[in-house]
């Protein structure tokens, strides 16, 4: 069982909001610094948009709903909380370099299955390249003060006690390992490219159609020529995997995925990968991606994962634990000596919770 996703942040997420850089009137402030209306109603807007949001809660954007006076009370203590940390950060002068984002978020595409998964996510949470950018520095900045202020090193002891007190959760479903090299070809990016380019528009629908069809075609037939070039050498598929993979994390490793489950990867990559014998190769596969050509390099049963494969993960875990914790009484240390001011009274907790109780009764 996975203890410690990648992006997973979540557990330091509560700290982390970004919604800074925003102008207006100060409706709270922190040590006589303001958090503008601008700031709330960025963070507000933002939750009340989610797709889920507007189809489940139809009044959220009244103000005085039940939903929305949740939602106003969870996020006035999140700008504080921020501020709060915010302020601290800059005291004790934190600061994040340009390489140390890239290798934070390097390691984000790897952990969530490489490029194209990772663009997929962004899209399906509708998260900017800004926005990313944004958040891994608050997370790094938020890391450093931690590590400045308490100890949140995990001891080898502790990791293996943790591993044998719930062997229970480290049971895994049959695994496959696998390197494949993806040949891109996304229809609509590739419609999009020839519509771009048509800048006298005299492409019809049937004649972009008809050119789409021919690239993906091209796209197909340079996959099947690198599957040709695997079936008379096998041993070539991490070369080849670094020379077309459109994949750049894996095909730095040459192709190579890891383990994965059934339902870590969509349906016609798994079905495939999971049908083949090791150092074997599958016909092309196409998925949403583009044509993908996969090696099975090992297979790995049913069963309860060995201490040597998740002891990294459980590190990570328990780290994580211990750094929440400390940020928690960091933060509670900072609060009780800090001076907040509610200007704007509908924004103060007591009123808001107090129309909460009103709304629930």
């Amino acid at each position: 069982m996975k203890i410690a996703k990648a992006l997973s942040t979540a557990a330091l997420s509560l700290f982390l909001l970004s919604a800074c850089g925003t102008g207006g009137e100060g409706i709270i402030t922190v040590n006589d610094e303001p958090i503008t209306k601008g700031e709330y109603d960025k963070a507000f807007n933002k939750v009340i948009s989610a797709p889920y949001v507007m189809a489940l809660e139809p009044q959220a954007k009244d103000p005085e709903s039940f939903f929305a006076l949740m939602t106003r009370d969870r996020i006035v203590n999140e700008l504080v909380v921020k501020k709060i940390l915010d302020q601290e950060i800059a005291k004790r002068e934190i600061t994040v370099s340009e390489d140390e984002i890239k290798k934070a978020k390097e390691e984000i595409v790897e952990k969530v299955g490489g490029d194209e998964r990772f663009k997929e996510l962004m899209k399906q949470n509708d998260v900017s390249d800004k926005q990313l950018k944004e958040d891994i520095t608050n997370e790094i900045r938020v890391n450093k003060l931690v590590e400045a202020t308490a100890d949140v090193s995990v001891s080898d002891a502790e990791v293996k006690d943790f591993y044998n007190k719930n062997k229970q959760n480290f049971n895994f479903p049959e695994r496959v390992k696998a390197s494949h090299i993806l040949i891109e070809a996304n229809p609509e990016i590739i419609r999009q490219e020839i519509v771009t380019g048509d800048k006298k528009g005299i492409l019809n629908a049937e004649q972009i159609d008809e050119k789409v069809k021919v690239e993906l075609d091209k796209k197909l037939a340079v996959a099947n020529e690198v599957r040709g070039k695997l079936l008379g050498n096998i041993s070539d598929f991490e070369k080849l995997a670094k020379d077309y993979s459109a994949d750049t994390m894996s095909a730095k490793k040459g192709g190579d995925l890891g383990f994965f489950t059934k339902g870590d990867m969509v349906k016609p990559f798994s079905d495939a990968a999971f049908s083949l014998k090791p150092n074997t190769v599958s016909e092309v596969v196409e998925t949403p991606f583009g044509y993908h050509i996969i090696m099975v390099t090992d297979r790995a049963k049913e069963g309860v994962a060995p201490f040597e494969q998740v002891e990294g993960e459980i590190k990570a875990y328990l780290e994580q634990t211990k750094r929440v914790a400390a940020l928690q009484k960091l933060f509670e240390g900072l609060k009780s000596s800090a001076k907040i001011v509610y200007v704007d009274s509908s924004f103060d907790p007591k009123n808001i919770q107090q129309k909460i109780r009103e709304k629930a009764a």
